[in-house]
């Protein structure tokens, strides 16, 4: 008997081109092997191997410190769905004197902080994950390495989203003494699809 391959992509995506070595960066979604992230194979003797559903992975995007929304998927939209997004790397400082974070204040204030934004009037979806508080020992890090390790433990934001474009805003007055990230490493997340 033969084995049955089947291929799926997420939402409207069709490009069969994932392993051809291409970086998949903020503007590529593909499609990542069930099995090599850990499931467990439904096996089907009659039919061969039935992989679980797809994990779409929408790649990274690195928030700019001016206020600039950055897309993920190219800025295309995304379907509706369930998706997760996780912490990566970098911080920035709110300002020269300040230290080492991502979000000036706490979740949920609204102040001087990132948001995930999407759909057609970029509404606020939630707060991505990171530190808050701008002072050293108050929520801010003396070195850039000290607040990306303190980050690398926070756990992901899910969020239920009815499609559309989707991206990363900082909300800050003024933003012309934001500190970006050393050399270039500013805030940077991972989209991934939760369905």
């Amino acid at each position: 008997m033969g084995i049955v391959a089947v291929a799926a992509a997420c939402g409207a995506r069709t490009e069969l081109d994932v392993a051809s070595g291409r970086d998949a960066g903020a503007s590529d979604a593909h499609v990542v092997d069930a099995r090599s992230e850990g499931a467990a194979d439904a096996r089907d003797e009659d039919v061969g191997v039935v992989d679980a559903p797809p994990i779409c992975d929408f790649g990274t995007v690195v928030a700019t410190v001016d206020g600039s929304v950055v897309y993920w998927n190219g800025g295309q939209p995304v379907p509706p769905g369930h998706y997760r997004v996780t912490y990566v790397d970098g911080c920035m400082k709110y300002s020269g004197s300040q230290g080492w974070t991502v979000n000036a204040y706490a979740a949920g204030t609204g102040l001087d902080a990132y948001w995930l934004v999407g759909g057609a009037t970029l509404n606020k979806l939630a707060e991505p994950p990171g530190t808050s508080g701008f002072l050293v020992n108050q929520g801010g890090f003396a070195t850039f390495d000290a607040c990306v390790q303190a980050n690398a433990s926070d756990p992901p934001v899910d969020v239920d989203f009815a499609g559309g474009v989707i991206g990363v805003e900082l909300q800050d007055t003024p933003y012309t003494d934001n500190v970006p990230g050393e050399n270039g490493r500013n805030p940077t997340w991972r989209l991934s699809s939760c369905n």
